[in-house]
């Protein structure tokens, strides 16, 4: 059984159209339909049924999918193996995250850990937190770093960092070295607020703002680092995570004022994966052990 013909079969399985499935491999369609024959002859089985311009997979077709999809995926990850192991790599981890960690010291914190360990490979996805359960269910993410919480009870999970939020105005907004009176209800008259780029907080804070304050105009922005860089051009303010401002706020790009009206909740960020191995447990022991805020 040749890699080509599994290859094949795989794409052609998946679109129920060899000229679609040539297309996408950049082979000629005759190749294709070459390559499922033999398949086929090496089987001894009928995996398509063939309907003037149309094909649909048989039982036994459907069955082989799911084992042609377990053999290329077994293939690939053996492939790359032998490539870390000819460069000195025993191991490699990939960590999906959310963007809104990239904003934080935790990329320098992996960094750090990678050339503590120079037979390790680390590679780094960045995802949105609904999307990192899914990678690391699949396999294809050893570990998630997402604002949600994993729904997985058997998999590991810790509270990685609980952020407060914090108030992020304009530096023309309000001097915060000579203390000048903050009218809040002028604030959020005033400035544009930014929102929702949290997956779950914003419902309920809005709520709670607008039943104090005239909240004359909001633009939803789904990543936060686009937030930050609004606010630093004077375009509005928000509610940010103190973790994310921490660099902005000690080079006095921005005010970050007190705000009293009303508890505001908190950023949780969770760290969970399927799989304890010495590895895995040293990286998640160096990411406890950092002060984010």
């Amino acid at each position: 059984m040749e890699y080509k013909w599994v290859q094949s079969f795989i794409v052609a399985a998946q679109t129920c159209n060899f000229r679609t499935a040539a297309e996408q491999l950049h082979l000629s369609q005759p190749s294709i339909t070459v390559h499922i024959q033999q398949l086929e002859e090496f089987l001894h089985v009928q995996l398509f049924k063939r309907e003037k311009n149309r094909v649909q997979l048989t039982d036994a077709g459907k069955l082989f999918q799911l084992e042609a999809q377990q053999m290329m995926s077994q293939w690939e990850q053996s492939i790359e193996r032998i490539r870390l192991a000819s460069i000195g790599i025993q191991e490699k981890m990939i960590i999906a995250m959310t963007p809104l960690m990239v904003e934080t010291i935790l990329p320098h914190v992996i960094y750090q850990f990678s050339n503590d360990n120079p037979t390790l490979e680390i590679a780094i996805l960045v995802e949105d937190s609904t999307k990192i359960e899914d990678l690391v269910n699949q396999d294809k993410a050893d570990i998630g770093i997402s604002l949600l919480p994993t729904r997985y009870r058997q998999w590991y999970q810790e509270l990685l960092i609980d952020s407060p939020l914090e108030l992020v105005i304009p530096l023309d907004a309000y001097d915060d070295e000579t203390g000048t009176y903050i009218d809040y209800e002028e604030l959020f008259q005033t400035y544009t607020l930014f929102t929702h780029h949290h997956p779950t907080i914003w419902g309920e804070l809005l709520h709670k703002l607008r039943e104090k304050y005239v909240v004359t105009k909001q633009v939803s922005i789904s990543q936060s680092y686009v937030v930050k860089r609004f606010i630093k051009d004077g375009l509005g303010m928000s509610f940010l995570p103190r973790m994310i401002v921490r660099k902005e706020r000690m080079e006095g790009r921005f005010n970050i004022v007190p705000f009293e009206a009303f508890p505001i909740p908190s950023v949780p960020v969770y760290l969970f994966y399927k799989e304890s191995t010495q590895v895995t447990q040293g990286l998640v022991d160096v990411l406890q052990t950092r002060n984010y805020l």
